[in-house]
């Protein structure tokens, strides 16, 4: 007997179930490969695990989103840099300003000493060309038989007195002064020759006019080195001034590289004069010249003496108005000395 209903058999849902589970995937196998995986994932509310289906936030970042560079790991304390100004493309920097020291100007020409200006020399083969002789001019030369003989050429713009010092030799060595003939380096005449050797200084003192010269040192014996001074001691005269009333003390000093110092003073009346040299440690000379119409020539000697450190020398003399030149010189070794002209 039959239970009561409207009639028919109950559904039976579990089979049904079975064959959706064994019919679905046969489906959507078969979609997939008809239509691929694509079609299939834009399908709202599929959502099968074993489908290949992309994540479109994924893809859209993975397509548009370009390549970064590396980030460095974060540092702990932000780095902190100084802001770096631009340069314009017009502009050039400046040179640090230097604020120039002030410079006086001179009041006066003012000669220099042979020391601080030295020599202008041009040097041809075993001939030295010196130019104009306006100072002190010193050399080291030697003379052997390879090389006979050296030649010193010079000129003289004015009227001058001139002195040559040959020394420092070790056998006999002669020297010689001659004119030069219209200033061509061609010898005219002999004007004084001299010779040194190991014991004596060659000594030549001459008063020369307007012209060009030449100075020879010669081997006579042997080889041997030598040392020469070219002065113009006109140039190098130091004027004093006028005598009258006065006293004029001057201190110097006599070596090698100063043989001699001259000094020029003026007497507006006649006069009697008095010179005094002292404070020296070896005989110095003192002579006293007139002066050539006040050229710094001198014209002819008036008195001389000499200085020893146990005794001074002294000049005592009456002189005319005019212009008078004072030497000082040793030959013997280096000293001081206090120089001192009155006109009381």
């Amino acid at each position: 007997m039959s239970s009561g209903g409207s009639g028919g058999s109950p559904i039976p849902w579990k089979k049904i179930a079975g064959v959706s589970l064994l019919v679905v995937p046969i489906v959507i196998g078969t979609a997939t490969f008809l239509f691929g995986d694509t079609v299939l994932c834009k399908l709202k509310g599929v959502d099968v695990g074993f489908l290949k289906c992309d994540n479109p936030s994924e893809s859209k970042a993975t397509t548009e989103t370009p390549s970064l560079p590396p980030k460095f790991p974060p540092s702990s304390e932000p780095v902190k840099q100084e802001p770096i100004s631009s340069p314009s493309p017009t502009s050039t920097p400046s040179p640090v300003s230097v604020t120039p020291v002030p410079v006086s100007p001179s009041p006066s020409p003012v000669k220099l000493s042979a020391d601080k200006k030295p020599c202008t020399v041009e040097q041809n083969g075993s001939t030295v060309n010196l130019g104009s002789l306006e100072h002190s001019c010193p050399f080291a030369g030697n003379v052997s038989s390879n090389n006979l003989e050296n030649r010193y050429r010079f000129k003289i713009d004015n009227p001058s007195n001139i002195s040559l010092f040959l020394d420092d030799v070790n056998s006999e060595v002669e020297m010689f002064l001659y004119s030069d003939r219209d200033g061509t380096g061609v010898i005219q005449y002999q004007l004084e020759n001299i010779s040194a050797i190991k014991s004596k200084t060659g000594v030549i003192e001459k008063e020369l006019g307007v012209g060009s010269y030449i100075l020879v040192v010669k081997m006579k014996a042997r080889e041997t080195p030598y040392s020469l001074q070219i002065i113009n001691n006109t140039s190098q005269i130091e004027n004093v001034g006028y005598l009258e009333e006065k006293t004029i003390p001057k201190n110097g000093s006599i070596n090698l590289k100063h043989r001699q110092k001259f000094y020029s003073f003026q007497l507006a009346n006649p006069s009697s004069i008095s010179l005094s040299l002292g404070g020296v440690n070896s005989e110095v000379e003192m002579v006293l010249y007139s002066d050539r119409n006040g050229t710094g020539v001198i014209q002819y000697q008036l008195e001389n003496t000499s200085a020893f450190n146990s005794k001074p020398g002294i000049i005592k003399t009456n002189l005319r108005v005019g212009n008078y030149i004072v030497l000082v010189r040793s030959r013997l070794r280096d000293t001081d000395y206090t120089l001192t002209m009155s006109a009381p």
